[in-house]
């Protein structure tokens, strides 16, 4: 989730109320902990590996046509020893209207690849068809992991359709996923010049630009696509990062408080708001717990919320970061790093702070909101990168 500017100094003085003198940790933290990480392995939820606030490319509905209906035929006496697989194999590659199906599902995405890839390859198929089998097929490449593989069937929906804006914005995020930020900068810009209106291009732009460290063009685009889609709430939590980590926490706090009331549920949108309260020397909502009642507390991230509730400290929730699955330790451990982070410096407790900080900055995967706001909080407080 990289750098950003215009930062706030002197936090350690700025980021200290608001929170209760550090107490004895309860007896049942570590068994809610461990209770999280069974609700999580019970819930049996698929693995979502992707940064929590970086994308919002979800796929348009794209569906390439079915290959015309046959004429109707005379009813004929086949031949002895007939087979539908020869005479298919003799017809050629034809995508049928399960191919079609397959290509438009966002599900099961090697089942989208299989059917993509043969509306590619009915030559049959009109080029506007082709195109969306291209576009849907680079998605699928995109959730498996295969960021190559995406950019190559963007590139191909393109030349196709060369004003296809949404295949210019996801072949930006593929290239984001490589850590191309000017390429992906440049994709953003010109799904925008085809399409002013969509948000996910702005938004996705700004989440490069944080990478970069230009923090003041971020909260432009930040702005600009909650101007277009106000219901979008990682964009209202993703400036109001770059906000508190540049000393406005006025406006933090508001974007966080709005955030939480688009989405009470949300368990990162009550995490900030809680955070950018605290910063505030204001007392957070999940002080004694109170604002658990509508999140969700079985699996990840509920270790983090049970620590700002008080019924944790930071090395319990990293702790509860661990996982079977390699992607979701890295991913949880950057973020137990980074909340943790900002715990100990709501403590008080500047140089842990620092030291939590500096880990979620260097191991963090690409593009995550956190690896960017602890690099925020490091160039703020003077610390080394």
């Amino acid at each position: 989730m990289r750098r950003l500017v215009l930062l706030c100094s002197a936090f350690a003085f700025l980021c200290t109320g608001g929170a209760a003198d550090a107490q004895p940790q309860p007896a049942n933290a570590a068994k809610r902990a461990v209770g999280a990480k069974k609700g999580a392995a019970a819930a049996a939820v698929p693995a979502d590996t992707r940064p929590r606030y970086k994308r919002d490319d979800t796929p348009a509905t794209v569906v390439a046509a079915p290959p015309a209906a046959a004429p109707k035929r005379r009813t004929v006496r086949r031949p002895t020893g007939y087979s539908a697989e020869r005479e298919m194999a003799a017809r050629g590659d034809k995508a049928g209207p399960r191919d079609v199906a397959a290509c438009a599902q966002v599900k099961d995405h090697d089942a989208a690849v299989a059917g993509c890839t043969r509306v590619i390859e009915d030559g049959k198929q009109k080029p506007k068809s082709r195109a969306a089998a291209y576009y849907n097929r680079g998605n699928a490449h995109a959730a498996n992991g295969d960021q190559a593989g995406a950019i190559a069937d963007y590139d191909a929906a393109i030349k196709l359709e060369p004003k296809n804006a949404r295949a210019f914005n996801n072949r930006g995020t593929a290239r984001s996923d490589r850590g191309e930020f000017d390429a992906a900068i440049e994709d953003f810009g010109t799904a925008i010049k085809h399409d002013a209106r969509l948000a996910s291009a702005y938004f996705n732009r700004a989440n490069a630009y944080g990478a970069k460290g230009e923090a003041e063009r971020a909260i432009s685009d930040y702005t600009t696509a909650i101007k277009y889609n106000r219901r979008n709430v990682n964009a209202y939590i993703a400036r109001g990062a770059l906000y508190l980590a540049g000393g406005a926490g006025a406006k933090a706090q508001a974007d966080m408080k709005l955030a939480a009331r688009l989405e009470r549920r949300n368990a990162y949108a009550v995490l900030w708001q809680d955070i950018a309260e605290r910063r505030g020397k204001q007392k957070g909502v999940l002080a004694g717990g109170k604002g658990l009642k509508d999140v969700e507390m079985k699996g990840w991230p509920a270790p983090l919320l049970s620590m700002f509730a008080g019924e944790l400290k930071p090395d319990g929730a990293l702790i509860a970061a661990d996982d079977p699955n390699p992607a979701l330790k890295e991913a949880h451990t950057c973020e137990a790093n980074f909340y943790g982070g900002q715990y100990l410096l709501i403590q008080n407790s500047r140089d842990e702070a620092v030291k939590l900080f500096q880990s979620a900055a260097k191991e963090c995967p690409r593009g995550f909101l956190e690896g960017i706001a602890a690099t925020a909080e490091l160039k703020g407080m003077g610390e080394k990168l």
